[in-house]
């Protein structure tokens, strides 16, 4: 009986191939976005999962307030370290460790290796936390000694390409030419997924046991924190989180004052992938993101299963004889419905199998926004193939028991009797259901819009300083010699393509913040303010073309500090106009001047109050380089370039030379609203596609059906026109109504968005005009295939049979 059943459904889908095709066509689309987006979410679920007893460990994090501002950091106050191994009583264990980002460059056997920002410092219970399996050493004594590195394998052949593992133990590493290591390990590669993708290892006590490493990583200062001090807690069973927090709290209290304080919380560790707030060494993965994608992908399923409700209740009249006949010679519903839900699933078991060979190339598509290191291979693991399989049946049930039951419960006498079965076949559900297709697709066009236009707005919005021919060249971080630097300095200036040079610290715009306490004495008390701060010499604002308000430009020197404000620090500190502040001292040092307010991140946030020192010559590690622009100012750019690296090998023989546009730094601002803008072009394509699909499947349908009537017509004097014009105007009302009903539902979406934007585009009327009419457009285009060639018929061949 099921043979025959799946015997029928492939000669019916062979005898109806064009909306076999058609529904074929948008189920692939479907069930690969569905595809995708469930291996997304099954590669991301997986991170960590392997680390033993992972339910009783928390990492410890920072929320430090000032001045009120708020930020929160994923590291910890060094001496917090100790106290957390010695008077917490619920904590049964405590993993530290250190990311080492001071060391640059790795010498092995006289060959340089660039710092990946991979390496750390850890000890046992750190390899003891994740499970290592040692190939080469042990976990008791490999990190037990000043100046000893464990390697993971990878690293290893990396280092030592032919050596064997054994043959590795003992070797020694050079790190930035001043520190030696002998490798006392190897070990084997996480075969998990993990956010613990270090790939060098070495022992704690090389930090106490190096002057450099000392300073950096055994500070006793409780306001001294950052990202790369890491601090996990294995809880005891039965200990409770609230417990812990309430020590930590008690043990930082008296280190904090009102002007800085520093809250810590446990962050269960199956929530370290998915942390947005507390982001450290590691790519995240936003649960909001991918909610969002599974809407998504949601919709386009959706959409499919719509266009196959749709098509097979169109085709009900074409079936209704088949039907009668087999009700006739005793067919029951229930195994009629088995027959229509057997073609349904071999439909969908084709598309499944098409799915899995287009997944692969909508990954490369979507590459953008789906993680970087997802693999493909990750297709044909056990779960993915079990959902892939799975999905069928669960559509199939979905879009083929509506149409089942409708064609099942045609009446044999009626259908026999008059050869159709339009009574099944409402035209308001099929009119609703193309509604329904056609308002998502409106408002992913809507929204593709609207993204697009802040996108344009954010990169085109005048920041308030001059970013075009603007590169930026950041010198070593190991290097403490400020000669080498303005000799490089020195050797580009000189160079005929370019226009201008700074040595300074970072540039006006940055991916993050740098903020101080300033402090000033109005006479009557002390005003402290949290201020982002730029350093810069004499030749920043020049550079960047900041406009003085009052004042005067910095002066270039190690021994004098001064200050330029912005107007919203002027305010801040309490100043009621420009040429107030000047000559007034802040922080110890005098105001020289004040500009314009300009940008220092990105749109999503207001300006701040900033100041540019031109102090601590220690920032002023970055070479700002304004290019010439000429005729030919590619060619000269190109030139400059080529002769800046060339200075750079001079000054620096062994270091990479690095150096990034301005304006493609503001652009990397914005890679997030990029990657959803590409999402939506991608999901605006792919909706059209059904919904023009099932629309055209409509047309070619209903055109046939009234093949007749319109031969009729054009015998009564119709012209061209006016057939084309009853046929469109049947079909475009559900499409209108999509409009309507997409307006204000993308209007309050895309409001609800541009919230998150301090400086944002409007939502103007053209744009929902624009998406209407593309939709509209793209509609009549599709039926025009169909309702200009049945309107261009000759009725002698349509009515030849009457």
């Amino acid at each position: 009986m099921i043979r025959n059943y799946f015997l029928v459904a492939i000669r019916n889908i062979w005898r109806n191939k064009v909306f076999s095709l058609l529904n074929i066509a948008g189920l692939v689309v479907g069930i690969s976005a569905a595809l995708v987006v469930y291996l997304v979410v099954f590669y991301e679920s997986g991170f960590n999962k392997n680390v033993a007893d992972r339910e009783h460990l928390y990492r410890v994090v920072s929320t430090i307030t000032f001045t009120g501002d708020s930020v929160k950091n994923a590291g910890v106050p060094i001496p917090l370290i100790a106290v957390a191994k010695e008077n917490i009583p619920q904590v049964e264990k405590v993993v530290n460790f250190f990311r080492n980002d001071v060391t640059s460059r790795i010498t092995v056997d006289r060959k340089d290796f660039k710092n990946k920002e991979d390496i750390i410092f850890a000890d046992r219970s750190y390899t003891d936390m994740l499970g290592y399996q040692w190939l080469g050493g042990t976990a008791a004594t490999a990190l037990s000694q000043p100046f000893s590195v464990v390697l993971t394998a990878e690293r290893a052949r990396l280092y030592f390409p032919r050596l064997q593992v054994d043959q590795v133990l003992g070797k020694q590493l050079l790190y930035d030419d001043s520190i030696r290591l002998t490798v006392t390990g190897v070990v084997k590669n996480l075969s998990y997924r993990t956010d613990f993708w270090f790939q060098e290892m070495i022992s704690m006590p090389t930090i106490n046991a190096n002057a450099a490493f000392k300073k950096v990583y055994a500070s006793d200062n409780w306001q001294n924190i950052g990202s790369s001090t890491q601090l996990f807690l294995k809880l005891r069973p039965g200990a409770a989180p609230q417990e812990v927090n309430a020590t930590l709290a008690k043990y930082m209290a008296p280190n904090n004052n009102k002007d800085f304080a520093t809250t810590m919380a446990l962050e269960p560790l199956e929530d370290l992938h998915f942390s947005q707030d507390f982001q450290a060494y590691y790519r995240t993965a936003d649960r909001k993101q991918l909610r969002i994608l599974t809407l998504i992908a949601l919709a386009l399923l959706g959409l499919a299963v719509i266009n196959f409700v749709n098509l097979t209740t169109a085709q009900a009249s074409r079936r209704a004889k088949e039907t009668g006949i087999r009700k006739a010679i005793g067919g029951t519903t229930s195994q009629l419905i088995r027959q229509f839900l057997s073609e349904t699933l071999v439909l969908t078991l084709m598309a499944a199998i098409l799915s899995l060979l287009l997944a692969p190339l909508l990954i490369l598509s979507f590459h953008a926004f789906l993680p970087e290191d997802l693999p493909v291979s990750q297709l044909y693991t056990v779960p993915v193939l079990a959902f892939l399989f799975a999905l069928p049946v669960v559509v199939a049930l979905l879009a083929g028991i509506y149409p089942a039951y409708v064609l099942a419960r045609f009446q044999p006498v009626a259908v026999l009797k008059t050869n159709t079965g339009r009574s099944a076949g409402k035209a308001w559900l099929r009119q609703t259901l193309t509604a329904t297709q056609f308002t998502v697709a409106q408002f992913f066009v809507i929204a593709t819009l609207i993204v697009s236009k802040q996108i344009n707005f954010s990169l085109n919005k005048d920041l308030g300083f001059r970013k075009d021919a603007i590169l930026t060249i950041p010198t070593p971080y190991s290097d403490e010699d400020p000669a080498r630097r303005n000799q490089l300095e020195a050797r580009i200036a000189a160079l005929p393509g370019v226009a201008m040079v700074s040595l300074s610290g970072r540039a006006p715009v940055i991916n993050g913040s740098m903020t101080s306490i300033l402090s000033r004495n109005n006479g009557k008390q002390e005003i402290k303010k949290s201020i982002e701060v730029r350093y810069g010499d004499s030749a920043y604002l020049p550079l960047y073309q900041l406009p003085l308000l009052a004042g005067r430009n910095l002066t270039t020197t190690d021994s004098i500090r001064e200050w330029i404000l912005n107007e919203n620090a002027v305010t801040a500190l309490g100043f009621d106009r420009p040429q107030d502040a000047i000559g007034q001292v802040v922080e110890g040092a005098p105001v020289v001047g004040v500009v314009k307010n300009f940008a220092v991140r990105s749109v999503r946030s207001e300006i701040p109050a900033t100041a540019i020192a031109s102090y601590a010559t220690r920032y002023h590690r970055t070479l700002h380089v304004r290019l010439r622009q000429t005729g030919e100012a590619g060619v000269v750019w190109k030139n400059a370039i080529a002769g800046m690296e060339q200075a750079w090998k001079t000054v620096y023989p062994r270091e990479d030379f690095d150096y990034e546009f301005l304006d493609k730094t503001i652009a990397n601002l914005y890679s997030k609203e990029q990657r959803m803008g590409n999402l939506l072009n991608w999901c605006a394509g792919l909706a059209i596609f059904i919904s023009i699909l099932g629309l055209l499947g409509l047309v070619i349908f209903t055109t046939d059906q009234r093949t007749k009537e319109i031969g009729i017509r054009k015998v009564l004097g119709a012209t061209v026109w006016q057939v084309v014009r009853m046929l469109t105007g049947d079909f475009m009302k559900p499409v209108l109504i999509a409009f309507l009903l997409a307006i204000p539902l993308s209007w309050w979406a895309m409001n609800q968005w541009l919230q998150s934007f301090a400086y944002r585009t409007g939502l103007s009327w053209w744009i929902f005009l624009a998406g209407g009419m593309m939709m509209a457009f793209m509609a009549l285009a599709a039926m025009s295939l169909k309702t200009i060639k049945a309107a261009l018929s000759n009725p002698a061949h349509t009515l030849k049979t009457e």
